[in-house]
């Protein structure tokens, strides 16, 4: 069962950098479709369409899109709830995605 969750986080790692690569690629496109005639700025290699993404998520700072809801609305809604109706979502939770042996 050890080997399911080690090619599981390769799949993770791997879709990561998919996604990276991609909207490095996107960010390029973008750029040299606008920017260059717009601005008479040059274009941009796909090298430095990869640093402008690094630097504008460490600018911006790396946010999910579903980080708020989980965060605030979840949140509400987990402390509005019964201590029993904790422990139930719990254990529900604890079925659907713990192995058996734990």
């Amino acid at each position: 069962m050890k080997g399911h969750w080690f090619f599981k986080g390769i799949k993770v790692i791997i879709g990561i950098a998919l996604y990276i690569t991609v909207l490095a690629w996107v960010i390029m496109l973008l750029w040299n479709g606008f920017i260059p005639k717009i601005t008479g700025w040059m274009p941009l290699n796909y090298t430095n369409a990869l640093m402008l993404l690094v630097l504008v998520r460490l600018l911006v700072g790396f946010r999910v899109n579903g980080a708020y809801y989980l965060k605030h609305k979840l949140g509400r809604k987990w402390s509005n709830l019964s201590d029993e109706e904790r422990d139930q979502l719990r254990e529900k939770f604890k079925s659907r995605w713990c192995s058996k042996g734990e």
